[in-house]
Order: C-alpha cells, then structure tokens, then sequence
C-alpha cells in the first residue's frame, strides 16, 4: 500500500517550483463551503460567510471531515466589491448571495471610487480574522492555506463592482474610462492580497473569472497587461498565485500562459488534455473536475475515474474546474480525496521523482 512521503504542503509547494513530487495533490483551490460539511462541521451559510469564527469552522471542515489537502476561504467572490459598497441579497444555506446593486453603477462613479481598507470595510476584515484563525493551524497541520482576490479583468466586468450588463458595453464605448476603473481595481486587489498575506495566507487564487466573457483579440490589450500587473505585484508580496479562470476559455487559455502565474486553474469546460498539449510540459495547470455533472451529480466511482482521467491527461492538482457545489455530497468530495492517493503517482510530476 502506498504511503505519502510529503506534508500536503510541502508536495503543494513543491508543484507550485515545477519540483518532483510523491503524488499530486488534492488542494483546495477553490469555495469548498458544502451543505453536507455545514451539517457537519455546525457553521452554516450565512453566518459562515459573514462571522470569522465561522468561517474558519466551515473552511477547516473540508481539511478535517472531506480530507482535502488544505483549507481555503471565503465562500464567495464579492469581497472587494462589497468593500466598495455593493449590496447583495439572498443569503441562503444552500445558495451564494446575489448582487443587488453593484459598486460602480455608472461612469462618474469610477472617479468616486476609493481604495476600500482591509481592516475596516465590507467583510474583509471579518476575513482577514478568520485567516489568522487559521494560519497557526494551518502551520501545525503542514497544510497550505489559500484565499481568494479577484484579478482586475474580472473585477471590471463583472463580481459585484460593475453590473455585467453595462461593463460589456462601456469596455467597447467608453475604453478609457473601463480603463481606469481596472488600473483601481488592481489597486484594490493588491492592497487586499497584501493584507491577506500578513494575516497568514501563503496562496492566493487570482480569480478571473470572466476572462472567457473577453473576446481573444480583445485580451491581448488591455486585460492581459492588468492581470498579468497583478500577478507580478502578488508575487513580489511573496504568495504563490494561481490564476483561476471559468467558463469556455479555449479562445483566451494561450494568453493566460503569459500571466506567469505559478499555476494555471482551468474551468471544466475545457479539456485537460487539450489543455496540456496546448501549454506544453513548462505550465502548471490545477483542475479540472466538473463541480455539477460530476462532482454534484454522478456516483463516487464516476467520480474517481473522471480524476483518473484529469491525472492522465496532465492535471499536476487535482481540483473542481470552479467552486465546489453547496449540494455536492460528502462522499464524492471524499472520491477526490482517494483518487489523488490511489491514482496521484501517475501525475507527471510524480513520475519525474521515480
């Protein structure tokens, strides 16, 4: 029977230096925030959103009771924007927030706009408590501890800051100002991700989510110059990044390889193989297991093979392609966990350490 020979965060860090590894890991990169955890663990949405203590329960409650290999809060993506002075609605037990009313409705609010302060607004200070929660446990259990801040492209378009239906059209009409509201939103990140650093985090998940939303031709301009700015600025702060992007991103996935991120998590939607042929054996890439037709709806066998496949195909962390589903079972979070150990010496940076 295999035995592990790594700490999860040694064998963590060491895919993030493209280093040989005893098996990939099984990080969670993304919300991990489940019903059946909340049940068990006794801190539920949204209380676990909004109270520390809570969410580092919740957090913990996928290392210690799902067996993930690591612990990553918050549950959502609107923490800058919340900061900022959207409001959201629809809290729910089973169910993210929604957006009520965006930061930036209209242009003039972009020259309004201010750097919102970790330690005072929105929820982020509720966050940065629940980061030194878990920072020393974190320590003692060899684990890595991962947060979340969303890249400036997505943060522009879309997650709260502007609505998604007058971003798209001022990025066209009115690109000096979309602009200018994208060099603040990298401000706002990166004095967040700084904060989240100091409180203990040592990865950030550098969310853009709506990369696939920007046409190819599009993202080689402005977009890439930002996303790739922050990336640099977060690794100078000293944090491993990985750059998450959802949706159908095929069309943008060449431009994300010049982010020079340490990793690249890659959306369901696209496949680890094509994935891997198209960023060759220099990229690491985390992924990509499909968190509804998967993770939410298939067997725990389904989903062991579907990890089995990713392996194969190139996955060097084995992850969701997005957040994990509130009303993803237990067991197949489990699954994950089991595929990894039985399977996870088939990973390509495994192989390199025979």
């Amino acid at each position: 029977m295999y035995h592990d020979v790594m700490t999860p965060v040694e064998r963590f860090h060491a895919v993030m230096e493209k280093n040989p590894v005893d098996r990939i890991p099984v990080t969670p990169l993304t919300q991990t925030g489940t019903v059946d955890l909340m049940e068990a663990s006794g801190a539920h949405w949204p209380e676990a959103h909004k109270d520390p203590e809570k969410m580092a329960k919740l957090g913990w409650a996928a290392y210690e009771i799902a067996g993930l290999e690591g612990v990553r809060i918050p549950f959502y993506i609107y923490a800058e924007s919340q900061a900022c002075g959207a409001e959201l609605t629809k809290w729910k037990k089973d169910n993210q927030p929604v957006l009520k009313k965006a930061a930036v409705s209209s242009l003039e609010d972009i020259d309004r706009l201010e750097i919102p302060d970790p330690e005072r607004d929105g929820l982020m200070p509720q966050i940065l408590e629940a980061t030194r929660i878990l920072a020393s446990r974190c320590s003692v259990e060899k684990i890595p501890l991962i947060l979340t801040v969303i890249a400036p492209t997505a943060l522009t378009l879309n997650a709260g800051m502007t609505d998604l239906m007058y971003s798209v059209l001022w990025f066209k009409r009115n690109p000096e100002e979309i602009e200018k509201l994208m060099k603040k939103c990298l401000e706002i990140g990166v004095v967040y991700a700084e904060a989240l650093i100091d409180a203990g985090a040592d990865t950030i998940l550098y969310n853009g989510a709506f990369d696939a939303g920007v046409a190819p031709a599009d993202y080689e301009k402005m977009p890439l110059k930002y996303n790739r700015e922050g990336v640099k600025k977060l690794k100078e702060l000293g944090a491993y990044v990985v750059y998450h992007s959802c949706m159908d991103i095929k069309g943008v996935f060449p431009h994300l390889l010049k982010l020079d991120a340490h990793a690249i998590s890659l959306s369901q939607e696209m496949d680890m193989k094509d994935a891997r042929a198209i960023a060759g054996e220099d990229t690491i890439i985390a992924g990509n297991i499909d968190p509804t037709y998967t993770l939410i709806k298939k067997s725990p066998e389904d989903v062991i093979e579907a990890c089995k496949y990713c392996i194969d195909a190139g996955s060097d962390v084995l992850c969701p392609g997005c957040g994990w589903g509130p009303k993803t079972p237990l067991i197949n979070m489990k699954a994950m966990v089991k595929a990894g150990k039985e399977y996870g010496q088939n990973a390509r940076l495994a192989k390199k350490a025979l």
